[in-house]
């Protein structure tokens, strides 16, 4: 009796599809050594994680990016927390929300958003980025320091941020002998 043949290996989801073209893009950029290249991969990666995949979470993020564009933020968070209840495993809709909270000033519930995000994507460059910025403002700067490393650890490239760092490592960690 012969052997049956193994099924066919399964497609790649959507998502599966994504996260690999994510991964080889940060393995670029954290290599790049030209910085308008940079600027192209980061804002590749970035197109990558606005896909949601769901029609109804682009419209609700699309009418979000308007209502904050209007001045109306508590409209905004509404319709970002439409979008996290509807979808979420989606890192971005998370990360949008954060940057909602953050703009309110509320800097608890923009930190529960960007630990979402960080679960779901520890690779989130703006993530680690907005984490380092509150933390900075919450005078936690050794914090604020770990977070800014982080992000730039992935994404070598993000303007002003590495001079910022070494700023704020000499305040936090004093000169090197």
């Amino acid at each position: 009796m012969a052997a049956e043949p193994a099924p066919p290996a399964a497609a790649p989801s959507e998502p599966d599809a994504r996260a690999k073209a994510v991964g080889e893009l940060l393995g670029q950029l954290s290599k790049a050594q030209d910085p308008a290249l940079a600027k192209r991969l980061a804002a590749a990666v970035q197109a990558l994680w606005r896909r949601s995949g769901s029609d109804t979470v682009d419209l609700l993020t699309a009418r979000s990016v308007e209502a904050q564009r209007g001045q109306k933020v508590d409209v905004a968070i509404k319709l970002m927390d439409e979008v996290v209840s509807l979808q979420p495993d989606y890192a971005e809709g998370w990360n949008r929300r954060a940057t909602l909270h953050y703009m309110a000033k509320d800097y608890d519930e923009a930190m529960i958003d960007i630990r979402e995000t960080l679960a779901l994507e520890p690779r989130h460059f703006v993530a680690w980025l907005a984490l380092g910025r509150i933390l900075k403002e919450s005078d936690l700067e050794a914090k604020a320091l770990a977070a800014f490393r982080k992000a730039l650890a992935i994404n070598p490239w993000i303007e002003g941020l590495k001079r910022e760092v070494d700023e704020l490592a000499l305040k936090v960690e004093g000169q090197p002998i």
